[in-house]
């Protein structure tokens, strides 16, 4: 369970005070959960998933349970409990290694005195930041930072990885408009007032060039949500000592949550008065399944094959009929809006694409499970989500 409190302090990019919205995930204790086969010597490396995330968040317990039930064994670890594991895994070694997995012979992880063989592997929202700080922050730092670069890097050690590359904000609006995307007018300005006053229209959109949340202590995360302000009084705003990215607000018919996972497209229309309402005001937000209008399928499908993406949360507007690109999120969360909207759509296709993966890093390409059973094991699951 996430616990979301608002709180006077620093608010939207650009603010300088006003009352912002803390997320707690102190409450929330890591874990690692295994689901291994019974069966095979002690010695044999078992091939299976990884799944790395944040212990607060839904859609890996979730996933994990559903995947149990295919048949495709897996580990999953919260970042708040990684620093307690025993690892170790060789980067190279010689012929005849029990460990090939798809062809490469050094894929062998001894994790937590278990031996697998990483044939997946999924990281997300695993941040160094969210490890438990010990009294010295030096040594804090290290650990954190080794933890994370070796996560990182696992996919090395895997036939397959998720999400995919994670191109930045700006990566993303200067590959989609050379694409032939329409994306809105931007600039990245350390003087918003600047900014605003080159912007066409009464309003203007303010967001920050990182993510949406900084971690002031492990656990405890504060949002910096996209802002839409009067051009006015954006015009008002001193200059700042971060860049912030000014872009111009674009009207539109429909805004889309729209999730590609492994080539297939599942979109959502989100009805909200503000950026940040589904943390405040989550009630009053709605999420409609909609059937993929062709040219936002193409859009997102293109840009995926651009970025290299396997996995990507699309925020995309309709305006007047032409899709407008947003951002992509690697790591955006979908239980969710699964549960505003009822259904299980992005559950049943993440977790057929993984199961894909796992048989294809085996050297099996069988049927893949039919949708219902998919749908049927998932029956019961936890909805609850962070809507990252």
């Amino acid at each position: 369970m996430l616990s979301a409190t608002g709180v006077p302090g620093q608010a939207g990019p650009g603010r300088s005070c006003g009352p912002h919205l803390t997320l707690d995930l102190r409450g929330s204790p890591g874990s690692v959960s295994w689901r291994l086969p019974e069966t095979g010597p002690a010695t044999d490396a078992a091939p299976c998933v990884v799944l790395a995330d944040r212990a607060g968040c839904a859609e890996f317990a979730v996933l994990q349970d559903t995947l149990h039930h295919l048949g495709v064994p897996s580990v999953r670890v919260d970042a708040e409990s990684v620093a307690a594991l025993r690892l170790s895994t060789a980067v190279t070694c010689g012929a005849g290694h029990d460990g090939a997995i798809g062809g490469r012979p050094c894929g062998v992880l001894d994790l937590g005195g278990r031996r697998i063989a990483p044939t997946v592997v999924w990281a997300r929202h695993f941040s160094p930041r969210a490890m438990p700080a010990s009294a010295s922050a030096a040594q804090t730092l290290l650990r954190a930072e080794s933890w994370h670069a070796f996560v990182r890097q696992l996919c090395s050690l895997a036939p397959a990885s998720l999400p995919g590359n994670r191109p930045g904000r700006l990566e993303q609006l200067a590959g989609a408009a050379a694409a032939g995307i329409r994306v809105p007018r931007t600039v990245v300005t350390t003087a918003p007032a600047e900014a605003a006053a080159a912007m066409p229209g009464p309003r203007v959109v303010v967001k920050v060039v990182g993510e949406h949340f900084v971690e002031t202590s492990p656990g405890l995360l504060t949002g910096v949500f996209p802002e839409i302000g009067a051009r006015t009084e954006v015009l008002r705003r001193p200059a700042l000592d971060y860049p912030v990215i000014v872009q111009e607000h674009v009207e539109h018919d429909a805004e889309l949550r729209v999730y590609h996972v492994a080539g297939a497209v599942h979109a959502y229309a989100v009805g909200k008065r503000a950026p940040d309402s589904p943390w405040r005001e989550e009630a009053e937000v709605t999420v409609t399944p909609v059937a993929a209008p062709p040219a936002v399928t193409d859009t997102v499908r293109r840009l995926a094959s651009l970025w290299g993406l396997t996995y990507g949360a699309f925020d995309l507007l309709l305006s007047a009929g032409e899709v407008v690109f947003l951002e992509v999120n690697a790591d955006g969360d979908w239980r969710w809006f699964e549960a505003k909207a009822g259904g299980r759509a992005v559950s049943t296709a993440a977790a057929l694409a993984i199961r894909t993966l796992h048989l294809a890093a085996l050297g099996n390409a069988g049927p893949p499970s039919p949708l219902e059973l998919v749908d049927f094991l998932l029956l019961g699951t936890r909805t609850r989500g962070s809507r990252r």
